[in-house]
């Protein structure tokens, strides 16, 4: 059974780019009267490793400048076109080399002050968060200092109806007490009336004679008087 290859081993690695070619393309590059720049070595080169590169132009213009200023006499050594050719091409290295050092400050002046904004913005928005977080937890403070509040009232109530209640109770319990009392001295005065009416003799009560009617008399008749007639 074939073993699979690992992550990696399956790719073919470039070849790593020599300071000789990285010198070559540059100097190809200067004579167009262009900078040469990383990302154009690397198109030039068809590749290679960023660091690699941005060291081997390092040490071109290094070499370059010691080649110029260290050692004038090379120049006059040179054909007069040849001269001509690398004091114009160094000269055109020099303005292009301010031109992007200004343009790197610009751009790093630009840069700064877009930061600063962000950082101002960032800083203004950071203040207003602090006042809000401020006043809510100001707020919540609040809000638990009214609850607290609320639920000392509410505990003073419940004591005090847990007192009453206490109270209405031992009242309760006195008053069933009193009922009691009174019911049961109720039922012994029942008692001894009944046991009272229970020993007391029965006698019998003599009928009484009828008185005898008397006869009654009708009322007499007043005789009716006679009209006297007159004659006329």
């Amino acid at each position: 059974m074939e073993k699979t290859p690992s992550y990696g081993q399956t790719r073919k690695r470039r070849e790593e780019v020599t300071y000789a070619q990285i010198e070559r393309a540059a100097t190809d590059i200067l004579k167009t009267g262009v900078r040469p720049t990383l990302e154009g070595l690397r198109t030039a080169l068809g590749g290679g490793s960023p660091r690699t590169i941005l060291d081997g132009l390092n040490r071109y213009w290094h070499d370059l400048g010691n080649q110029v200023a260290g050692s004038p006499d090379t120049l006059q050594r040179l054909p007069a076109a040849v001269a001509d050719l690398a004091e114009g091409l160094w000269q055109r290295a020099l303005s292009v080399a301010t031109q992007a050092a200004q343009a790197t400050s610009t751009e790093g002046e630009a840069q700064l002050s877009r930061l600063k904004n962000q950082l101002e913005l960032r800083s203004h928005t950071l203040s207003q968060r602090e006042v809000e977080l401020d006043e809510r937890l100001r707020a919540r403070e609040r809000t638990v200092k009214e609850l607290e509040e609320h639920l000392r009232a509410a505990i003073s109530m419940l004591s005090k109806r847990d007192a009453t209640i206490t109270g209405l109770e031992s009242r309760l319990t006195a008053s069933q007490q009193e009922t009691e009392e009174y019911r049961q001295r109720l039922a012994r005065v029942i008692q001894r009336a009944v046991t009272r009416q229970r020993r007391i003799p029965t006698t019998r009560v003599p009928k009484s004679k009828k008185a005898p009617r008397l006869p009654t008399r009708s009322p007499r008749k007043k005789p009716a008087r006679k009209r006297s007639v007159k004659h006329r």
